[in-house]
């Protein structure tokens, strides 16, 4: 028997060999290790941490910097590991998010590297709001069999969801949502959501079309269950015969199904049979879904559900065709004890009715939209009390009355104010009111604020947004509002009011180049210099006739890039300092007084889109500089006095030039073939100049022309790196003999036109232009055109004008002609035509003057045509005239016979007994110098009289 070892040497040796076994282990390695420095990360998994790093191309943000920093991946940005075993258990490496879901910016880009399933213990992935647009959703995922939270919404992955996520057993937050993306994800099946725990599921954006018929059921059957988004994934909500709620979840929090196909109310016949739900249910969405159809008695029905929901604080039923008067929806929420609701979103529905005297029974809103609904009546001052509320959106109503500074004083919270498109709303605040907000938001467009301007605005500091558009102001805009303007403006909107007066010069500096909107106002003077520093200046239908010089010749560059200063009053020579204004994609100086020659500093504007120079006294030639504006679409010069040759290279030099206007000018020489390779345009007017030769023969390779369909492209003005504004064009054509403004999408889209009238242009009309079926206007009228029209004109059936008049054309008018039914005007007078006029449903509704000049034309509506057989009727028994028919005939030819025979016995009953019997003869004419006599002296005596009296 060994003797027994003291219990203290015991411990003594227990503590020695724990120390030697942690020693041994830090020696010989292991999954992890104790240092010094705390527990490291395996190695395996910082290995596959650096092979998913080489599938990252580019990373904007930096997230990967430290990767590879040392040993221990777990100090590396974005990795959490385990505190005891060293183990990955996180990865967060999301994208930066902006204000709204869709306004983000992703970092990493690049393929997502099945190296991950080394992290066997991964428990947290976030790689949201990045860019793996072309990947899969890789299927290896659902083999992470710890992972509890999954968020991959806003990648860029695309096609359909792997089934294999259904092995998540563990997972109980997962996020895909790819709305708004523009990036494609479908389902096969939902089936494998079942076999998960769920408590937050986001599917928005994904196409569940294929599961519309399953997704309730499957959803009710998730027992745990609190969030729920499913937003814009062509869902329907047919409720199933039987659907069982024994497992259903009892603590569902947010409810979101917006932008969907649901057109009935099973969605509310569900959520009525869930359990706890009005206890639970805080944030409710169904927006834009037609489900309730205008019907007022289905919408009694949800409101009266609505009472219900005592702890909901946030509900939207925008765009559901809810028909309600608005009291009685404030009054649903009357009945809960504690007033929850913070936000409230009726938006696009016909909501009817005022904004009540209860409305303050919610005295914790926070954010009211009610606009683009039917609401007709006041505003009562009863909405003073929510003095909570941050947002107030009641535009695109019908609402009326007067609203006071008592509607506003006590909202000190307020930051939105959006009150526009209601007509006959007056705003009657007091001159002297100083408001105890600061907005951020306002827009009060169309909507009576007139005619003092708003001094209470002068008092907002923080504004980025202002809207006044046609507010009937016809006031000065006072120093001081310029001078309240935030550093962070973004948008001012005054334009269609009667401000008058000069704006003022003031010292304003903008954190980024705002938009201005002050045209069509009576503003008259100089523009004051601080504008120059704007991205979007519209200055337009204005009085303002003073130093365009010295604004657009400052000392450095500018950050504009739309400037409008058409229809004003400047009669400066044209500056040539457009160099300090290289980012210009717009430029508008048309209806001015504007003189001397085109600049050569006009080049410097490369990234120009339009110039529109119309209506000027410009002379001079175009400046080879022009050449360099090859990103023109829009070029307008008409009406100046620009003469000498168009550059040969001006035709090559603008690929992408849709509308080309030189109209009214003095430019002489030839098209040559070149003109051929405008292949984008629709619009070419070079009418009332003196360009002489043929028209070429290559005219069919007008591509955009020979398009029926949809050809201009709407024109993006850059404003910021990720700011667009919109612009579709204008084009002033002469149009049915007058000149029109085509203006927006709709009226340019169709729009093809060529006009080549008043000039000297020779030679045939060549065939080719009959493959330009999309032209709906030609006019090549006061040339010396000669030879045949084209016999094949017939095919340009999208023909609305037609104009060859004042030429030397000859032959017969082509019978295809006659098939181009949309024609409402022609013109073929003065040319040397013949031969009958095809017939036809359409050439005979024109009168004479269309085909006056033409000694050889004949056939209705001119004269008939030699050889031309009056029509018979036919006498055979089928068509044989009824009886009545002939009974007229038979009556005129009667009367006819009549007329005559009376006016032959009349005549010469008289006339020849005077011949035959000279007596009555004699006594005749002495009758009648008798008459002569006598009414001569009444006459002269009634001039004596005259002349006595005066």
């Amino acid at each position: 028997m060994s003797p027994q070892i003291p219990t203290k040497l015991y411990n003594y040796l227990l503590v020695l060999l724990f120390s030697a076994w942690l020693t041994y282990c830090s020696g010989h390695g292991g999954s992890s290790a104790v240092t010094d420095s705390g527990i490291q990360c395996a190695e395996s998994e910082r290995a596959a941490l650096l092979q998913f790093k080489q599938g990252i191309l580019v990373d904007k943000c930096g997230l990967l910097n430290s990767w590879g920093d040392g040993l221990d991946c777990c100090q590396w940005h974005g990795i959490q590991c385990n505190n005891r075993s060293g183990h990955v258990i996180g990865l967060r490496l999301h994208g930066t998010s902006g204000p709204y879901d869709y306004n983000y910016q992703s970092c990493l880009k690049g393929t997502l590297s099945d190296s991950l399933l080394e992290l066997k213990h991964l428990k947290y992935m976030d790689l949201s709001l990045n860019d793996f647009r072309g990947q899969l959703l890789p299927k290896f995922i659902g083999s992470l069999s710890n992972l509890e939270h999954l968020n991959l919404s806003h990648a860029g992955f695309e096609g359909v969801v792997p089934q294999e996520f259904g092995n998540l057993s563990r997972l109980s937050s997962l996020d895909l949502n790819c709305d708004n993306d523009g990036f494609y994800m479908r389902v096969e099946s939902l089936s494998w959501l079942s076999h998960l725990m769920l408590k937050q599921l986001d599917l928005g954006g994904i196409d569940l079309s294929v599961a519309t018929n399953t997704w309730l059921p499957i959803v009710n059957s998730l027992p745990f269950l609190q969030v729920i988004r499913l937003d814009d994934c062509q869902l329907s909500s047919k409720l199933p015969s039987s659907l069982s709620y024994i497992n259903s979840s009892s603590t569902l929090n947010v409810v979101s199904l917006a932008y969907n196909n649901m057109n009935d109310t099973s969605i509310f016949e569900w959520l009525c049979t869930l359990k706890g739900l009005d206890t639970s249910l805080v944030h409710l969405d169904l927006s834009f879904n037609p489900m309730l159809g205008n019907n007022i008695q289905v919408s009694g029905r949800v409101v009266k559900f609505l009472r219900s929901l005592c702890r909901l604080q946030s509900l939207d039923l925008s765009g559901t065709k809810l028909n309600y008067d608005f009291s009685d929806i404030i009054q649903s929420f009357s009945v809960c004890p504690h007033k929850a609701l913070v936000s409230l979103r009726l938006n696009g529905n016909s909501v009817w009715g005022s904004i009540p005297n209860n409305i303050n029974i919610l005295s914790s809103l926070r954010d009211l939209q009610v606009d683009d609904s039917q609401l007709n009546g006041t505003i009562s001052q009863a909405l003073g009390g929510l003095f909570m509320l941050e947002t107030l959106t009641l535009d695109s109503n019908s609402l009326k009355g007067f609203l006071t500074d008592d509607h506003l004083s006590n909202l000190s919270k307020l930051s939105w104010l959006s009150l526009e498109h209601n007509t006959e709303l007056v705003f009657n605040i007091s001159a002297n009111w100083i408001p105890p907000f600061q907005l951020d938001y306002l827009a009060l467009d169309s909507s009576k604020v007139g005619p003092d301007f708003p001094m209470w605005l002068t008092t907002q500091k923080h504004l980025t947004q202002i809207s006044l558009f046609n507010t009937s102001i016809s006031d000065t805009i006072p120093v001081s509002f310029f001078n309240s303007l935030s550093s962070k403006l973004e948008y001012l909107e005054m334009s269609q009011n009667m401000m008058n007066g000069v704006l003022p010069d003031v010292s304003i500096t903008f954190d980024f180049p705002p938009r201005i909107f002050l045209s069509s106002n009576n503003f008259h003077g100089a523009i004051p210099p601080f504008l120059r520093n704007v991205a979007e200046l519209h200055l337009n239908n204005n009085s303002l006739s003073q130093g365009l010089i010295h604004f657009l010749c400052p000392r450095n560059k500018k950050p504009l890039v739309y400037l409008d200063l058409s229809n004003n009053l400047f009669s400066d020579k044209l500056p040539d300092c457009w160099g300090y204004f290289d980012k210009l994609q717009f430029l508008n100086l048309q209806n001015n007084k504007l003189w001397g020659r085109l600049p050569t500093s006009i080049g410097a504007l490369d990234e120009l889109n339009v110039f529109q120079l119309s209506n000027n006294k410009i002379s001079g030639e175009l400046p080879s500089s022009l050449l360099h504006c090859k990103s023109l679409v829009i070029l307008d010069i008409s009406n100046n006095s620009l003469s000498g040759h168009i550059p040969s290279t001006f035709w090559d030099s603008f690929q992408n030039l849709s509308i080309l206007t030189l109209r009214n000018n003095n430019f002489i020489g030839a098209l040559p073939s070149s003109f051929c390779h405008l292949y984008q345009i629709q619009i070419v007017d070079l009418s009332s100049n003196f360009i002489s030769g043929t028209i070429p023969r290559c005219i069919y390779n007008l591509k955009a022309m020979a398009n029926t369909g949809t050809v201009s492209q709407p024109i993006f003005i850059a404003l910021a790196p990720s700011t667009y504004d919109i612009f579709y064009g204008n084009a002033l054509i002469m149009w049915k003999r007058k000149e029109q403004n085509f203006d927006g999408p709709y009226s340019l889209d169709q729009t093809k036109v060529i006009d080549f009238s008043n000039n000297k242009l020779v030679g045939h009309i060549p065939d080719g232009i009959s493959s330009l079926i999309g032209l709906v206007s030609i006019n090549l009228s006061s040339n010396h055109l000669s030879g045949a029209i084209t016999s094949k004109i017939g095919q340009l059936t999208s023909l609305e004008i037609l104009d060859l008049s004042h030429n030397h054309l000859s032959g017969e008018i082509p019978t295809s002609l006659a098939k181009i039914t949309n024609l409402g005007v022609l013109d073929l007078s003065y040319n040397n035509l013949s031969g009958k006029i095809p017939t036809g449903s359409q050439l005979q509704t024109f009168d004479n003057t269309t085909y006056m000049g033409n000694p050889g034309l004949c056939g209705a509506p001119l004269p008939k045509c030699e050889g031309d057989e009056a029509t018979t009727i036919p006498q055979n028994r089928d068509n044989a005239a009824p009886h009545n028919e002939h009974h007229i005939d038979d009556f005129m030819l009667g009367l006819y016979i009549s007329v005559v025979l009376g006016v032959i016995t009349g005549f010469w009953g008289v006339c020849g007994t005077l011949v035959l019997k000279r007596s009555w003869r004699h006594a005749f004419f002495r009758f009648y110098d008798n008459m002569k006599d006598m009414i001569y002296m009444v006459v002269i005596v009634h001039v004596a009289r005259v002349w006595r009296r005066a």
